[in-house]
């Protein structure tokens, strides 16, 4: 025969993922004479999709408040088996206590979520150890809400490089139980039944594209846990999607072309032990908001090649740096290669120029410049060492006079 209970406590001490079952039509709800840690425990039949050996396969999902189903292995119907979960449209909340007006105290109330605020509400309570109801039980319940997961309140996800931050809940007495979550509504998760809101993951303002998410019922697997992540294998016509949302608001979603849009609402890290190959198609942008780029090239080198089109690089305001501790930096361009500066151009280094070289604005070199083309200069050249060409330096240099009253002389140029 079936039977039908409440989980009211899942703290396996044993942590082989048993539970405690308020049995319907069995166990009485006065936790004075039957309290939730006298309730035995119930093993959970899994599905043969895990293996259920050695760490392999998956846990249950139930929670306190659950409704479940299963049927009793001894005659004695203290030994229960749980084989499946029973979704519902809950009503309101089962009251955890009433008042008996004749006997004028307050009657604790079972089949429902037990859990206090915090470990000291069970103090002198029927759950608690030691209690008036149980004197000779030494245990109790061992945890409470304080240390249980719970969905966030409120979510600020910036793009300004400070972070984002996730605001939890602050829960009181009017919170309990907690769950259910909420009443007079299906327990199937809003993402299953097409309802959730999508709009946390527009992230066009920054250059991206909303969610095309438009899931309709039955046809989106969703995993939704406590704490508010969410996992979605959507088969909904013409929506098509695959979904993994933390509960910060980072997430991953496959749109139904292939498309991937991917927000990190903090921090990255991407560590690649051996190689890395990118190929893209068409465009790429890369913008940065807020911060510096830093490329460090500690042993190789550095390639770039444009073989049609030209190479831009624009800094408003900022600086650009790039550090290669060893290895060579190659540009390759059949285009046009410009590099212009509102102020002066440093070189520090020996520089080599095979072909003409035209300089319009001051520059200034602190080692040598070869130059094996035309040299072209509307502006003026300041040398802060000796310049020499062709065995001759400029600092002692002269030339004949070929005119005037001092034809035939010799001076230095001016």
């Amino acid at each position: 025969m079936m039977y039908f209970g409440i989980v009211e406590d899942r703290q396996d001490p044993l942590k082989v993922g048993r539970v405690r079952v308020r049995i319907h039509q069995w166990d009485t709800d006065e936790k004075a004479l039957l309290a939730t840690p006298d309730l035995p425990w119930s093993h959970v039949i899994l599905p043969t999709t895990g293996a259920g050996l050695s760490g392999l396969g998956t846990q249950h999902g139930l929670v306190e408040g659950t409704t479940v189903c299963g049927y009793f292995l001894d005659e004695d119907m203290q030994n229960f088996v749980v084989t499946g979960v029973v979704a519902g449209i809950p009503s309101n909340g089962y009251k955890k206590t009433v008042t008996d007006e004749v006997l004028e105290r307050s009657i604790e109330k079972g089949f429902n979520d037990p859990r206090g605020l915090t470990v000291d509400a069970y103090t002198d309570k029927p759950d608690g150890p030691n209690s008036a109801e149980h004197p000779l039980r030494t245990f109790g319940l061992t945890t409470a809400l304080d240390t249980a997961p719970k969905k966030p309140e409120s979510l600020e996800i910036k793009y300004d490089a400070t972070g984002s931050t996730i605001t939890n809940p602050t829960l009181t007495e009017d919170d309990l139980p907690y769950y259910p979550l909420y009443t007079n509504e299906s327990d199937l998760s809003k993402y299953a039944r097409g309802l959730a809101d999508y709009t946390p993951r527009d992230v066009s303002e920054v250059g991206g594209i909303p969610s095309v998410a438009n899931p309709v019922y039955p046809y989106n697997k969703v995993i939704e846990t406590e704490s508010g992540h969410v996992i979605e294998v959507d088969d909904t016509l013409d929506a098509e999607r695959l979904a993994i949302e933390h509960r910060s608001g980072t997430f991953q979603e496959v749109h139904p072309d292939g498309s991937v849009v991917q927000r990190i609402v903090n921090d990255n890290y991407q560590i690649i032990a051996k190689n890395d190959k990118i190929y893209i198609a068409g465009d790429a942008d890369l913008t940065v908001e807020k911060g510096n780029v830093t490329i460090n090239v500690n042993t190789g080198n550095v390639d770039m090649k444009v073989l049609k089109g030209n190479v831009t690089s624009e800094i408003t305001e900022g600086n650009l740096k790039a550090d290669i501790l060893k290895g060579t930096t190659d540009v390759l361009s059949e285009g046009k290669i410009t590099i212009t500066g509102n102020s002066t151009t440093e070189i520090i280094s020996d520089t080599t120029i095979t072909g003409t070289l035209t300089v319009s604005d001051a520059t200034t070199l602190q080692s040598t410049l070869d130059v094996s083309g035309k040299q072209t200069n509307s502006s003026s050249i300041t040398a802060s060492g000796e310049v020499t060409g062709k065995g001759v330096k400029l600092s002692t240099h002269t030339h004949t006079i070929a005119s005037g009253s001092s034809a035939g002389k010799t001076k230095k140029p001016d």
